[in-house]
């Protein structure tokens, strides 16, 4: 036979090792990056998980497009589906995993895809079907599979309400997020001694995954174990395999708690350590926002606001978050010296002013003084005697001699009355005096000539501009949904 007529055979049988070579190196990368992006998420690198999950959704679909008939579509379709659950394109996830159902042959690999459309369903909302697809995952031979599985029906049990059924899955699940659910669940039925403990189990592991350890400490506190949370934060942020970055959220994270529970000290302390570590970050920003309003919080004097004001003026170049909130504050900075400026009815404006600093500013000790100071500098004012009162239930350091002076100088006045009552009924006399002169001082300040701007109905100090708007958050782009969440078959 002449050489030349076995060309075209020749020819056939490198096309055909040449598609095979395609697909095959297809697959494999599909599933490298894959495993990859499952090796990032478990040591805590999300960004670089989400971007090696996109690499793995590429390429499968890549291989689809081209390949659709091959032996491996099958299996390009079930990596397709887990990537897109991954980056929490659910609907979609679901379509390909079903699709996967369909041509899979081996019964692993089929609850692999139950298990994961389970995922996508409870993340939808579609309960019925996410109990279905788990209930058959769970009893797949792989631990990981069975693991994920029973992690996810954890997690619809809890939002059926049915803990004790969610703490089981939890607790026979290996799955890596697993536990620190279970520390969620068991703080959440009081247990904090319980979860604490396993919180300090799992501080000692070397993975760190951020965002399961902030929940974990927010949940700790809340449940009214603060001082342990604030003692883990410590260990963790003393690790130094985390970026500066992550142990700067740590220690603002713990400012914050602890400045809701009234330890200022040591919230200032932990947001001072923040901003050393990580000043340019935005934990670090965020901390810098918070220690000027604990300065503004304790300032005594208007000289003691030029210092927290400069540090805002720096601040809201940063653009961010901490931006915005330095612009909040600093519009109610703003605002405190307009009214103070005011020169039609200024005792009226300079109480507002004073509300202004005790409500919107948290500067307590400040408003005290400005209340105090009304007896100097409007005596005859029918606001000054309310003023008085006001700055006595601030803290102001001299109550007694501001009694004195309310007894001596405006003991006819109807907040002297209710401030020196007793008995039964005192406190409710007051606060119907309070609520009339509110809604009297907000009719009359929405109509005064040169006033601020009118804001919110009966609010004495609530001003338009007071606060940022925020902006609509625009709407998602619409993403192909599957038709249904028809009930997964059990694989045989």
């Amino acid at each position: 036979m002449s050489p030349r007529r076995h060309l075209p055979v020749l020819a056939a049988a490198l096309a055909a090792a040449v598609s095979g070579c395609a697909y095959f190196n297809g697959m494999y990368l599909a599933n490298r990056y894959a495993r990859q992006a499952a090796g990032s998420e478990r040591a805590g690198r999300l960004a670089e998980a989400r971007d090696r999950w996109q690499q793995a959704a590429t390429h499968a679909e890549s291989l689809l497009a081209q390949h659709g008939r091959s032996r491996w579509a099958a299996e390009a379709q079930l990596v397709r589906g887990e990537a897109l659950v991954h980056l929490e394109l659910y609907s979609d996830g679901v379509v390909a995993l079903r699709q996967a159902v369909q041509s899979l042959t081996s019964r692993e690999q089929r609850l692999a895809a139950f298990g994961l459309m389970g995922r996508a369903y409870l993340s939808l909302g579609w309960t019925d079907s996410a109990q279905a697809a788990l209930d058959s995952a769970v009893e797949a031979r792989s631990r990981e599979v069975k693991s994920r599985a029973l992690f996810d029906r954890g997690r619809l049990l809890l939002k059926q309400n049915q803990p004790e059924a969610a703490r089981a899955d939890l607790e026979r699940s290996s799955d890596p997020k697993a536990p620190y659910e279970l520390g969620l669940l068991v703080a959440r039925l009081g247990d904090t001694a319980a979860a604490g403990g396993l919180y300090d189990a799992l501080a000692g592991r070397k993975d760190y995954p951020e965002d399961e350890w902030r929940r974990a400490l927010d949940s700790l506190a809340a449940a009214g174990a603060s001082a342990h949370a604030s003692a883990l934060a410590e260990r963790l942020a003393a690790r130094t395999s985390l970026s500066s970055g992550a142990q700067a959220r740590l220690l603002l994270d713990d400012g914050v708690r602890r400045l809701a529970s009234g330890d200022t000290a040591g919230a200032a302390s932990r947001l001072q350590r923040a901003v050393s570590l990580a000043r340019d970050s935005l934990a670090g920003q965020a901390a810098a926002v918070a220690l000027c309003r604990i300065a503004i919080a304790q300032a005594a004097s208007d000289s003691a606001l030029l210092e927290p004001r400069g540090r805002l003026m720096e601040l809201r170049q940063s653009g961010g978050n901490a931006s915005r909130d330095a612009m909040a504050v600093l519009r109610l900075l703003a605002r405190t010296d307009s009214l103070a400026a005011m020169t039609r009815a200024p005792d009226a404006w300079w109480f507002l002013r004073a509300e202004l600093l005790r409500d919107s500013l948290g500067a307590g000790h400040l408003a005290a003084v400005s209340f105090a100071s009304m007896a100097d500098r409007y005596p005859e004012s029918p606001w000054t005697p309310k003023g008085l009162v006001a700055a006595i239930a601030a803290g102001y350091p001299a109550a007694d001699s501001l009694r004195d002076l309310l007894a001596a100088r405006y003991g006819r006045s109807p907040y002297a009355l209710a401030a020196s009552a007793t008995g039964e009924g005192a406190d409710s006399a007051y606060a119907a005096l309070e609520d009339s002169l509110r809604r009297t001082l907000s009719v009359a300040a929405a109509g005064a000539p040169g006033a601020p701007a009118r804001g919110r109905p009966g609010v004495v100090g609530a001003v338009e501009g007071d606060e940022p708007r925020a902006r609509p958050a625009p709407r998602p782009p619409a993403r192909p949904k599957p038709s249904g969440p028809p009930q997964p078959e059990p694989p045989e």
